[in-house]
């Protein structure tokens, strides 16, 4: 990349070199862009791609070291961030490291385009219906809800040859789902990957389930592969917030992939039916050669009832204290202490209201569906007392709700 474009703070690489292709059909520059580019069901990738009036406009602000609306999401992260490891703040300074051999060419103008990175989360094919997924990600929840495929046949044909022609071209893969060990198509890259471009960085976004002796043999022949394993819970609680998934073949594989000469990363997702029993997974990671540096978190925000914030003030406390125990016995360069980090400042929100109602008819509902006990699963949650409190703030919740609600049409009146 020239000097001209080094200095310049708003490029990033994958309006010009990069797409992402979501369950739906829809086309982003990447995960975090605000705006669609268009649908691979009414129109080509390639066509997309190379005819996009929206995406030339983002390579002409880009270009004139503007700061397009539709990337905002990475220049806040970096004017906000607190990360020593700069790459890692934003997609756009994680793609410029990846993507930092790109030719000049590829930035002479808007209408250059050449792909070199690949996002590919096409199908919802999974075999997991997690308690905070939803149709879009999981073909076992959209059974369940009676939701059609987005994605049309020749869509997903056409969307196929396109990345098999440039294969040779392409940089790096990221491939999610779904599972995406479960999806023809990805077997089918990892195949031409293996025979056209082994030196291609795969990134594989996976819930360890399904891991074939051809496929670990397969991916043992690249080099650059990092596996981000998503789970967050051991024993009962894996299986009913993973359900159908079994804890035992999660260990199983982690054992597994840990002895590849792979990167990998073990992608948490914290929520209320894991908020102790995390730090148990971790514990339990790190007994299977899992290292403090290979953590990351996700939070739930949505289902808000199974957000963690809904935790009862007295099982808050009791887990403060015994994060800070663990983040003081981590060295602070490695994620895991971050990981802490942020929980203790999450925790350490106020409470402002409770969903008690839902997300005990959550539970019901996924009892009914799974033909589970979530009351074995997760005694605290029935405990008299934990009910109890849950009832209280609600309460508390719902009086604020309605003094700001009067406060609200006073002001009203006022106008």
């Amino acid at each position: 990349m020239s000097l001209k474009y080094l200095k310049n703070k708003s490029l990033c690489p994958l309006p010009f070199a990069g797409a992402i292709v979501n369950t739906d059909g829809s086309v982003l520059c990447c995960s975090i862009s605000k705006h669609e580019l268009g649908n691979v069901n009414e129109k080509s990738l390639e066509e997309i791609l190379t005819t996009s009036e929206k995406l030339k406009q983002i390579r002409r602000d880009m270009l004139d070291d503007k700061f397009p609306d539709n990337c905002s999401n990475c220049y806040k992260k970096e004017q906000h961030h607190t990360n020593t490891n700069f790459e890692n703040v934003s997609n756009r300074l994680y793609h410029i490291k990846i993507l930092k051999d790109s030719p000049f060419k590829l930035y002479k103008d808007e209408h250059q385009f050449e792909l070199q990175q690949m996002d590919l989360r096409w199908r919802n094919t999974c075999n997991f219906a997690c308690v905070y997924c939803d149709p879009s990600f999981s073909s076992v929840w959209a059974q369940f809800e009676g939701v059609p495929d987005k994605m049309t046949n020749k869509a997903m044909d056409e969307t196929f040859n396109f990345v098999e022609k440039n294969i040779k071209n392409l940089k790096t893969i990221y491939m999610a789902g779904g599972e995406p060990f479960l999806i023809k198509e990805n077997l089918k890259i990892i195949e031409l990957i293996q025979k056209e471009n082994p030196d291609l960085l795969l990134r594989i976004n996976t819930n360890l389930s399904i891991l074939t002796p051809k496929l670990y043999e397969q991916l043992k022949t690249l080099k650059n592969v990092h596996w981000i394993v998503s789970a967050e819970s051991t024993g009962q609680r894996f299986n009913y917030i993973r359900w159908p998934g079994k804890y035992p073949t999660l260990v199983e594989n982690i054992k597994k992939i840990q002895q590849l000469p792979h990167k990998v990363t073990v992608n948490m997702t914290w929520n209320l039916l894991c908020a102790s029993n995390i730090l148990d997974f971790i514990d339990d990671m790190m007994e299977n050669g899992v290292h403090p540096n290979q953590f990351v978190m996700n939070l739930v925000s949505d289902p808000i009832e199974q957000s963690v914030s809904n935790i009862t003030k007295k099982r808050r406390d009791v887990l403060i204290a015994d994060i800070k125990q663990r983040k003081a016995k981590v060295d602070g360069k490695f994620f895991l202490y971050k990981v802490y980090e942020e929980m203790i400042s999450i925790l350490n929100q106020p409470l402002i209201d409770t969903h008690e109602t839902a997300l005990y008819n959550t539970l019901m509902d996924f009892d009914k569906k799974r033909k589970l006990n979530s009351r074995e699963v997760f005694p605290e949650l029935y405990s008299k007392e934990e009910k109890d409190e849950l009832v209280n703030e609600a309460s508390i919740g719902s009086f604020f709700k309605s003094c700001l609600s009067t406060e609200e049409k006073i002001k009203r009146k006022m106008k």
